[in-house]
Order: C-alpha cells, then sequence, then structure tokens
C-alpha cells in the first residue's frame, strides 16, 4: 500500500485524537479517586448524642485501654468494612420480653398452639402459658458493648432459666393466683445473683408478669375459679367495709353516750353539791332558831305540795268535828287511783 491510500490516511489521523481522549479519561479517573478518598475516610467520623455510648470494632477485634469506650462527642474510627461501630444509650430502661409465645387467636387450629414446646412446667406436672417481662438499665458501656454474644440474647436465656426454675418449684394455682408475686420476686432475686448478668453491666430493675395462662383444655375451668375468686374477695371486701363503718358508728354512738353521761353525772354532783350546801346552812341557822327554822320549812313543804298536786281532795268532816284536805302528788292520776279515794 502507498503513502497515497486514503484509508491508511485517515487511521493515522485519528491515533492521537484517541490517545488525547485516553489520557483526559484517565486524569479525570484519578481526580475522581483522589476526591473519594477524603469522602471515605470521613465516613469513619461518628457522632454520640448527650446520652450515647459507643465502641469501634476495627478488623473485629476489641479495643484496649482507657479510651475504648467512646463518650458524647464526635468521634472517628476506620470506615466501612474495615470497622464497626457499637453505640447504646446508657441510663434508660429498657424491656425485655421472653416465654412463651403470645396466645393464638380464637379457633386457631391446635398445631398453631405451641403450648407443648413452649410451655412452663409447674410442680405437679402441669404447663402453663407465661410471659415475663424485665425491664433493665445498663450501668456498665463497656461490659454491654464489648460482650463476647448478643448481650440481649444472654439477658433472654438468663430470664428464662430464672422463670423455668422459679415455675418449677410451685404449683399451678400458686402460679396462676395464690403466689404470682413470690414467683415473681424469686426471678427477680435470681437474675440478680447471676453473675452472667452480673458480667453484662446491667442493673435489674423489675420482673413482671406479661402474662399468665392455663393451657386451653382448662382454660374454662381456671376461668370460673377465676371468677368465684374474685366474687369472694368482693364479699369479704364489702364485709370488710361494713364492718368498719358498723364499728365507726358504734364507737360515735358511744361516745355520744358517755358525754351524754358525763354530762348527767355532772348536773347530778352539782344538784347534790348544791342541796348539801343548803343542808349545811340550814342546820346551822335550826341550831340557832330551831322553831323559826322548823317552821319555815313546813311552809315551804306544805307550798311544794300544792304546786305539785295533781288532785286536791276536801273530806266529809268526821265525827270529832275535823274535816281533812288530801293532796295526790305525782305524776298522773290514774282511775284506779281515783276510784280508791272517798268520794265527797
Amino acid at each position: 500500500m502507498t503513502m497515497d491510500d486514503p484509508v491508511r490516511t485517515t487511521s493515522d489521523a485519528g491515533q492521537p485524537a484517541a490517545a488525547a481522549a485516553l489520557a483526559l479519561a484517565a486524569r479525570l479517573l484519578r481526580g475522581v479517586m483522589i476526591a473519594l478518598v477524603p469522602a471515605y475516610l470521613l465516613s469513619g467520623v461518628h457522632i454520640l448524642g448527650p446520652r450515647e455510648q459507643g465502641v469501634a470494632l476495627v478488623l473485629g477485634r476489641r479495643p484496649a485501654g482507657a479510651n475504648a469506650i467512646w463518650g458524647p462527642g464526635v468521634h472517628w474510627t476506620l470506615p466501612r468494612p474495615l470497622a464497626e461501630v457499637r453505640r447504646i444509650e446508657a441510663g434508660r430502661v429498657r424491656l425485655l420480653a421472653a416465654g412463651t409465645p403470645p396466645r393464638p387467636p380464637v379457633g386457631a387450629p391446635a398445631e398453631e398452639d405451641d403450648l407443648w414446646r413452649h410451655g412452663f412446667l409447674t410442680a405437679h406436672a402441669n404447663l402453663v402459658r407465661a410471659r415475663w417481662g424485665l425491664r433493665y438499665t445498663i450501668e456498665d458501656a463497656g461490659a454491654w458493648l464489648l460482650a463476647d454474644a448478643a448481650p440481649e440474647a444472654a439477658l433472654s436465656n438468663e430470664l428464662m432459666r430464672a422463670a423455668v426454675h422459679a415455675a418449677a418449684a410451685v404449683e399451678i394455682d400458686a402460679l396462676m393466683r395464690t403466689d404470682l408475686e413470690g414467683v415473681r420476686t424469686r426471678i427477680e432475686a435470681a437474675l440478680r445473683d447471676r453473675p452472667a448478668v452480673r458480667r453484662l453491666g446491667v442493673r435489674i430493675e423489675r420482673v413482671e408478669a406479661v402474662e399468665m395462662a392455663p393451657p386451653a383444655a382448662v382454660a374454662a375451668a381456671f376461668d370460673d375459679v377465676n371468677r368465684a375468686g374474685q366474687e369472694r374477695s368482693a364479699a369479704v371486701e364489702e364485709a370488710r367495709k361494713y364492718a368498719v363503718q358498723t364499728a365507726a358508728r358504734a364507737e360515735g354512738e358511744a361516745a355520744r353516750r358517755e358525754a351524754l353521761a358525763a354530762a348527767e353525772r355532772d348536773r347530778w354532783i352539782a344538784t347534790a353539791a348544791a342541796a348539801a350546801e343548803q343542808v349545811r346552812r340550814l342546820r346551822v341557822r335550826y341550831a340557832e332558831h330551831p322553831a323559826l327554822v322548823a317552821g319555815m320549812l313546813w311552809q315551804d313543804a306544805v307550798r311544794e305540795g300544792l304546786r305539785r298536786a295533781a288532785a286536791v281532795y276536801v273530806l266529809r268532816p268526821s265525827a270529832d268535828g275535823r274535816q281533812e284536805l288530801r293532796l295526790w302528788i305525782g305524776p298522773e292520776v290514774t282511775p284506779e287511783a281515783h276510784a280508791d279515794l272517798p268520794q265527797n
């Protein structure tokens, strides 16, 4: 092929343009890569809130030293996937539920009720559907964040272990009605004493009974027992209320009568004291003027008798010429008493 070939001339002319385009693309790619490096490094910046704590696992290894646990503020570590940052909100009360899954809906097939696999066995080999709630607070963020296994799963397993042991120690009636609070207290105490729980750096706040139900076969009988227990409790409470009200009324009536008796006693004492003082004075006067005092007393007696007389009867003169005046002194004159009196 000669130099005057048009195809060869066109190919040679396009090579410098292609080389220039490739060089430009390489420069652009290099610029983009250089710009992405700071952005990638900035993705390792983490901001923790006021109540948050965190830890960075670099290449899957736990950090060591005093700065292993991050506090609130801005922190940097290697970006993902070279490092992983775990964070928690410390000081907040959390709720963890464990136990038998929620009861299946009414009318669900029997195979959907997995009570035989997840139920709690009581002392007399009865199965109970129970679901427990655990309220806890993370006190040691380092122990929680640096735990070997999933801390929530470990805590759930400890709750289940304590609940199984507590349920196996009591009868079904105690677990369902009479000693539920005692079972809850024993579960709570067992969790606080477990070293595995202490290693997680948590503080147990309270254990709660979320759901408690008997097997479906005896659910109706248990409902009847609970209803009877509630009616009995209501009757006992009503009786206690009536007893308290009756006792209060009796105490009030007794206090009222005691006050009346005390007032009557004081009145009689005062009356007796006044009469005694009057007798004492009359005695002194009688010693000085016996005839005068005797006449005054006789006049007072006659005057009082006339004042209190309910009836006055003047009798016919007797054979010797005497005439009597009879006074009926009393609260009332009865027909029988009136018939016994002589008639004019």
